[in-house]
């Protein structure tokens, strides 16, 4: 797929360029048909908006709009066939805190240098929520934690630490697993390397949407 770059003016409003530009094939003589498209844009109430100019660009020739897929940045990941759902924020927390509550800690002293003082769940749930902001962030740079030590090389000091939570990592996945769920950044990684797109897309269009992750 080849990748084109469009730039529109500055000194006039993005949307009624951006409604022109996506209708610049249409003649007018039936609906204006954009389904085949998916545009990306960087907010929902921005996605609404374009929905709605559309649809009263269609409408002042008195012909109906078949809207293009919009969506989100970070919802691409969702638009995969695949029979397994991608895991909310609230499933993947306590999917976390399970296996911090059953890990024997003892086998992560890497990681768990001393046992905490008390282990319940508001522990858990503190961890979890910072390993789901370290997935989170090493996701914009195209790593899962199973991936730092490889990429950091063979006299990287940490590796061994990287290597237990790569571990802990896996045992999250297979909780996700059994309820027939992934997590949310393991699959943006595979929709970037291998993206499948819902059927009839034939053009993705980033709309006002230049630096995502």
């Amino acid at each position: 797929m080849k990748a084109r770059l469009h730039l529109l003016p500055w000194d006039r409003p993005l949307l009624g360029q951006a409604v022109a530009w996506l209708a610049a094939d249409w003649e007018g003589a039936g609906p204006l048909d954009l389904a085949h498209l998916l545009v990306v844009v960087p907010t929902r109430q921005s996605g609404r908006r374009l929905r709605e100019a559309l649809a009263a660009y269609a409408g002042a020739r008195g012909q109906a709009v078949f809207s293009p897929r919009v969506v989100l940045p970070e919802t691409l990941a969702t638009l995969s066939a695949s029979p397994v759902g991608v895991a909310t924020r609230m499933a993947s927390q306590l999917a976390w805190i399970r296996v911090l509550r059953r890990v024997p800690l003892a086998e992560f002293r890497a990681v768990f240098p001393i046992d905490p003082p008390v282990r319940d769940f508001a522990w858990a749930r503190r961890l979890a929520d910072q390993l789901l902001h370290l997935q989170s962030t090493l996701a914009e740079v195209g790593l899962p934690i199973g991936g730092v030590a490889s990429q950091a090389g063979a006299d990287f000091p940490e590796a061994e630490r990287w290597r237990q939570l790569a571990d802990l990592e896996q045992r999250y996945a297979a909780v996700l697993a059994a309820q027939q769920l992934r997590d949310a950044q393991a699959a943006k990684l595979d929709f970037a390397l291998q993206p499948i797109l819902p059927p009839g897309i034939k053009k993705i269009i980033m709309l006002g949407t230049p630096d995502p992750l």
